[in-house]
């Protein structure tokens, strides 16, 4: 034993490439480019995730805290690994789903 711990969970690539992270609260979020999606999972359990927003808002390069409740992603489609639109790279606010 050197003090190495097996990982909670774990993703396939194409649903993961984490890339941001930040905690709120007692919630862990993940930003993930190739996967396309914001992980949440509970500090206090976090052997079990939930998938937001896969697919909706493109690569998502961060996640932080926003003012006043809520959080901040930012999108990365323009670096020629995404599929931009008018409107990347953005920064979006959204809300975490209660409970």
């Amino acid at each position: 034993d050197r003090g190495f711990a097996d990982p909670l969970l774990q993703w396939p690539t194409a649903k993961a490439s984490p890339s941001g992270m930040a905690i709120i609260d007692d919630v862990i979020l993940i930003a993930n480019l190739r996967g396309e999606r914001l992980r949440a999972m509970s500090v206090a359990a976090p052997e079990h995730s939930a998938d937001l927003h896969a697919g909706e808002f493109g690569r998502l390069r961060d996640v932080a805290a926003a003012p006043h409740g809520g959080v901040w992603i930012l999108t990365n489609n323009t670096d020629g690994r995404g599929s931009p639109g008018p409107d990347d790279d953005r920064l979006i606010r959204i809300d975490l789903p209660s409970g």
